[in-house]
């Protein structure tokens, strides 16, 4: 009997990047050979990640260095989901944003119609939207608080506390976000993964057939997928060790050490 690669059962996969196809500046070893392999093979990739420190023709320009060529429309990010919500709210209000990120998220909120403000003034926003970034400090923790307290909506790209870097983990938006919520005493709305917002919005680029999803972190991207109604597969290449992911009740549908091994 000849044994299938895993690949072969799917017409589309979405895939996270940071632990999948890279962790920090690195690819992770086999990576790049199997996204062009897959490709090569006719299958409709959509990268989601809960990173929204680019936008999206940045991954491009990333993912064509490692010769993996695809274009805009099949990225999907945090920071387009939370700025679509966000832009939303503020536009229905007073029309007025703080941001706590860095460039690109303001710029993509931006996009959506709120006027971004700082200072003193953005005590006064309509909507905070909140993404870890190296320089949060307490000004933005005071400012936040502020606008909270005189009603402003909360917004935030994820909860992950931590994300993949050579040689251990950085801070990720879940420690930002955490000391948000508890001085506001508020909870936010998370635009990324696991929430049901960019699933959907990559469940569109990805189009019809049968999808997984492919991630490194079961409560982000496997307890995510599984809520979007996909198949799900876990490398074991960033966060999740293999015992973590053998005690996770419900688990993962497929438990790989890589990206590579998807088409073994």
């Amino acid at each position: 009997m000849r044994l299938v690669p895993l690949a072969d059962r799917f017409d589309g996969l979405l895939i996270d990047l940071d632990g999948v196809v890279w962790i920090g500046r690195e690819p992770v070893p086999g990576s790049p050979e199997a996204l062009r392999a897959l490709l090569e093979a006719g299958k409709r990739l959509v990268f989601v990640t809960n990173n929204p420190g680019r936008l999206p023709q940045a991954y491009v320009e990333r993912l064509r260095d490692l010769g993996v060529a695809i274009g805009p429309e099949q990225i999907v990010t945090a920071g387009i989901a939370v700025a679509r919500l966000a832009g939303e709210a503020a536009m229905a209000a007073g029309g007025t944003a703080f941001v706590i990120g860095g460039p690109a998220l303001k710029e993509m909120v931006a996009a959506t119609g709120p006027r971004l403000l700082e200072g003193d003034e953005a005590e006064e926003a309509d909507v905070v939207v909140v993404s870890g970034h190296k320089d949060f400090d307490y000004g933005e923790l005071k400012t936040a608080k502020f606008a909270l307290d005189r009603g402003a909506r909360l917004f935030a790209t994820s909860h992950d506390p931590t994300m993949p870097y050579p040689g251990g983990e950085l801070p990720g938006t879940g420690a930002v976000l955490a000391a948000i919520e508890v001085a506001a005493e508020k909870q936010a709305t998370i635009a990324g993964k696991p929430e049901p917002h960019l699933f959907e919005m990559a469940k569109r680029a990805a189009g019809e057939g049968r999808l997984a999803m492919i991630g490194d972190r079961i409560s982000s991207d496997i307890d995510g997928g599984r809520g979007a109604g996909l198949e799900t597969i876990l490398v074991l290449s960033g966060t999740t060790t293999r015992e973590q992911a053998e005690a996770a009740d419900p688990g993962p549908d497929h438990v790989l050490d890589d990206l590579a091994a998807l088409l073994k």
